[in-house]
């Protein structure tokens, strides 16, 4: 299911590779990537059916595996194909981009930056006083607003109408605020995008107990 083909205004989540990663199908499974080349031997139904559809776009992997748990589905409720298909994707998230989207609106996406980028969105996010730096904020003339670190191992892109409401969320814990359609913006959505920021390493101030690393 592409993102462009939901339409209720509810949380989305979507997985695609960096655009810059070509995936070569053949016996093995090899991935041009910007650190060299992996090959991965006699690969699974599943990771070669996620990899084709993944380098075409943001996609849902339910539609690989059905079932498919959101970042904050105990392991303990994922089913045999989805624990096949992320254990198989694990190695390979340096590679892989990570999207929030409201409905059919995109409105984040995790870029990895780097080799030894891993990301893991923790299931409850931590309460208390999380804030993006303002330092990590970079705006651009006529684009969507971008979070970075010196030295970190993703970005954040912001898209759409609604990323600068999610923004002042992020940036000022401001959560009572009105989409583009006047309506607040799902609380699921809201908690989903702060765990995919801790897991970006983009917040500060806080301690994190071990969700991420900053």
């Amino acid at each position: 299911m592409r993102i462009d083909r939901l339409a209720a205004r509810e949380l989305g989540e979507f997985w695609s590779l960096r655009e810059d990663v070509t995936v070569l199908l053949g016996q093995s499974l090899v991935l041009r990537t910007p650190w060299g080349e992996l090959r991965l031997e006699r690969p699974g139904p599943l990771l070669r059916e996620a990899l084709h559809r993944m380098q075409l776009g943001p996609v849902s992997l339910a539609n690989v595996a059905p079932g498919f748990p959101g970042y904050d589905v105990p392991e303990t409720e994922w089913n045999d194909a989805s624990r096949e298909l992320l254990a198989a994707l694990e190695p390979l998230q340096h590679v892989i981009v990570r999207h929030l989207a409201i409905g059919a609106s995109p409105l984040l996406s995790v870029i990895p930056l780097s080799p030894r980028a891993t990301f893991h969105p923790p299931p409850v996010t931590p309460r208390g006083d999380l804030r993006v730096p303002a330092k990590a904020v970079l705006r651009r003339p006529g684009s969507d607003p971008v979070l970075s670190c010196a030295g970190g191992h993703h970005r954040i892109e912001l898209h759409g109408p609604d990323g600068p409401r999610l923004l002042a969320y992020l940036v000022n814990g401001e959560s009572d605020f009105r989409s583009s359609l006047d309506v607040p913006l799902p609380q699921t959505v809201l908690r989903a995008a702060r765990a995919y920021t801790i897991a970006a390493g983009i917040f500060s101030g806080a301690d994190l107990k071990g969700s991420a690393s900053l």
